[in-house]
């Protein structure tokens, strides 16, 4: 009996191990093909390059100013990645796809107690194959790390909630995560994580847990001595401006006001949610009637569903609260949202309960019409705002075909064959995105060939960069070397206060370049090196080299010679 429980455990971590390798592949294998995607890939990329040049990986800086977006530790993820493959889109990304791959193995075995293996594979599974996996886990930023940290927090948390032998080991994990998640992006990572504990204690008439079995009284100082040392350096080097600027602005700031446009309805997460989730999201409305009909149940008998509920709902209900809106940050909701998915779907592999047959083509049918209308808004709409994109017809076929298999299965109850089809459209879907479709974009970012034209025609040579009424951070990153800054201008005017006696490469609209030329003093020449059709601005940009003239120097230095010469 010991032998046949051994082995099934053996065979459970090698399942857990094999899906963290395909994911990790799944989320690595093409990321390095395109350019970083402006506008928070190539700041943290770049601030992380004047880090690197200023040999100090404590103050976040861009563009030789504070950069009090983000604390450190997705820094220190990047630099490790740019250690081992170097300063590019590979070395960038690929801590992040080893966190999603991460994220995975950790649900598997977390899930294992609460639920058990099948449930815990089916998470993995559907967590890697949802579309919002394909697009977070393939960026330089700090969201993954924040999934990855706030998921270990909430389930260790509940983890030590359930069983009392594992309890003090998974709190103080819990403790850790939420520091850890602090470094990685600010209060956030302890407050929402907190908040949820705390509802979810007070639902169960049980706060008291918090002080008399919560760990506290370790857990407070450990948090403390994982995120004070970094916030106390940063502090005292910058004479506590970045702290003050990080908390008024980049997070009290965010949560009252819409900052860069990013923007939304009450709905906004609802309809992003359920976008991000597919295709697994087109079964979350069976799902909540189901839990709706025992809701009864929920706050004693089912605590760890409760759990989930609160998880997802608070954190979703808090940043529809928020001015500033982006589908990245409900992310963190996910993960529960998942854990009901692959619980449902294990009743009916156990077949201990019969789906509603109907219910499930239906849902599979709203599928298709998702596929049907993404191939119609990318064929007939996309082309009208950006023309020069390619021909994106394919792009829904994946979800098509899949639900319509999917549809023939669940109607001769193949319950399984169908999910795996499902997960198979999924991946398709996935590898269309990456491998077809997102290279071509690539060439109407031009800020990459521009950074290498520039760096053929100076080698080792100084230069220097400015932009008039166009900017993107990738010009910056690829552009510049090491932390050079880059002279944003005002006004033409400023441009002959610019201009010195190294070589100024000045990025414009192509409509602004007569402007510009008309702008530079007789004393200097200019150059155009390159014109490209920019995707983000939907117009054409040119980079025009400004130099001194050597002409008037060499012909004085040709007279000078002259006159020492003897006569004939």
């Amino acid at each position: 009996m010991f032998s046949t429980s051994c082995s099934r455990h053996c065979v459970f971590k090698f399942r857990a191990l094999t899906i963290f390798l395909l994911a990790f592949l799944f989320f690595a294998w093409g990321t390095g093909n395109t350019s970083l995607w402006d506008i928070d890939e190539p700041i943290y990329a770049q601030s992380l390059k004047d880090q690197i040049a200023e040999h100090n990986l404590i103050v976040p800086i861009y563009n030789a100013r504070l950069l009090p977006d983000k604390p450190a530790l997705n820094y220190w993820l990047m630099w490790t990645g740019v250690k081992m493959l170097g300063m590019n889109s590979w070395g960038l990304r690929i801590g992040s796809a080893l966190v999603g791959a991460l994220l995975i193995f950790y649900l598997i075995l977390a899930l294992k107690r609460l639920y058990g293996e099948s449930v815990a594979l089916i998470t993995g599974l559907i967590t890697a194959t949802a579309l919002h996996s394909t697009v977070i886990f393939r960026s330089a930023t700090p969201d993954p790390l924040l999934i990855l940290l706030t998921t270990i927090a909430l389930l260790s948390y509940l983890r030590g909630y359930m069983y009392l032998e594992i309890r003090s080991r998974e709190l103080h994990i819990s403790y850790a995560a939420m520091a850890l998640a602090t470094l990685d992006k600010g209060p956030i990572g302890f407050l929402l994580p907190g908040l949820i504990v705390v509802l979810f204690l007070l639902l169960r008439q049980q706060l008291s847990f918090l002080w008399r079995e919560g760990r506290l009284v370790t857990g407070i100082p450990l948090f403390l001595l994982i995120v004070l040392p970094w916030y106390l350096a940063v502090g005292i080097e910058t004479h506590w401006v970045w702290d003050r600027l990080f908390i008024f602005q980049q997070n009290i700031g965010r949560f009252n006001k819409s900052m860069q446009g990013h923007r939304g309805p009450w709905v906004y997460y609802v309809i992003s949610t359920f976008l991000g989730m597919l295709p697994w999201s087109i079964f979350l409305p069976q799902i909540f009637h189901d839990l709706w009909q025992n809701r009864r149940c929920f706050l004693q008998e089912q605590a760890i569903t409760l759990f989930l509920l609160i998880w997802a709902g608070t954190w979703i209900a808090f940043f529809t609260l928020s001015a500033t809106k982006l589908p990245n940050y409900v992310w963190e909701a996910y993960p529960p949202l998942f854990i009901l998915i692959a619980v449902w779907f294990d009743k009916f592999r156990r077949e201990s309960r019969l789906p509603r047959r109907r219910g499930l083509i239906f849902s599979s049918s709203v599928l298709f019409m998702i596929g049907l209308a993404l191939s119609i808004f990318a064929t007939w709409f996309l082309p009208i705002s950006e023309p020069k994109l390619p021909s994106m017809v394919m792009i829904g076929f994946p979800y098509m075909l899949a639900a319509a298999v999917a549809v023939v299965l669940f109607w001769k109850q193949y319950w399984t064959s169908a999910w795996i089809v499902l997960g198979i459209g999924s991946i398709a879907l996935s590898a269309l995105l990456v491998f077809v479709y997102l290279p071509p974009v690539d060439y109407l970012k031009p800020s990459q060939t521009m950074g290498k034209k520039i760096a053929a025609l100076q080698g080792n040579a100084p230069y220097r960069l400015a932009s008039w009424d166009w900017f993107q951070p990738n010009f910056l990153f690829y552009a510049g070397r090491g932390d050079m800054p880059i002279q944003h201008l005002q006004s033409l005017t400023e441009l002959p206060d610019v201009l010195g006696i190294h070589p100024l490469y000045l990025v414009c609209p192509q409509a602004q370049t007569p402007a510009v030329l008309a702008s530079i003093p007789n004393a200097y020449n200019h150059k155009n090196i390159m014109t490209a059709y920019e995707i983000y601005s939907h117009e054409y940009i040119t980079l025009i080299q400004i130099k001194r003239r050597t002409y008037g120097i060499n012909q004085k230095n040709e007279k000078s010679t002259s006159k020492l010469l003897p006569s004939r």
